[in-house]
């Protein structure tokens, strides 16, 4: 049990560096770069910044605590195409969108760190995903951190 623990600790730990270096990268880019497409798709470097903020906002934070307060809850699919098209700000600063991002990754954090062992175990159904527990969750949070991070630092080779 105390290398679950530790995974865990570990797991939060990380969630909390995403923001942290996602800092490096607002303060390091030029403003041209933010309005470059870096990936087939098109996206920029802002639009990606943005997905994050919103894959956080819009999902992350409002399904997490529904899995520990509901039976069994069946989570929403997130239309994040829609949603951009929709909500993308393109005027929005850089470094205004890393701070409504890493204020709601700090309170979500903080939350996550009190969950008692038990409730990592709590399980959520997905239409697309199935059935997993609050663990996955999480890791499904910090994967899609890392994928955006990895998209992001590749533009200073960090």
């Amino acid at each position: 049990m105390e290398e679950l623990y530790a995974y865990r600790t570990d797991l939060i730990t990380a969630l909390g560096g995403v923001v942290d270096e996602l800092a490096k990268i607002v303060n390091r880019l030029d403003a041209s770069q933010w309005r470059l497409a870096i990936n087939p798709a098109g996206h920029t470097p802002h639009y990606i910044l943005f997905h994050l903020d919103a894959l956080e906002s819009q999902f992350f934070a409002t399904q997490l605590p529904r899995i520990l307060a509901e039976e069994t809850p069946t989570l929403p699919v997130f239309e994040d195409r829609s949603w951009m098209a929709d909500h993308y700000r393109l005027t929005e600063p850089p470094s205004a969108i890393l701070g409504e991002f890493g204020e709601l990754r700090h309170q979500e954090l903080a939350w996550i760190y009190k969950i008692p062992p038990a409730l990592w175990c709590r399980m959520a159904r997905h239409p697309w995903w199935g059935l997993h527990a609050f663990q996955w969750w999480v890791e499904l949070q910090a994967d899609y951190s890392y994928q955006h991070l990895k998209q992001l630092s590749s533009l200073l080779d960090i």
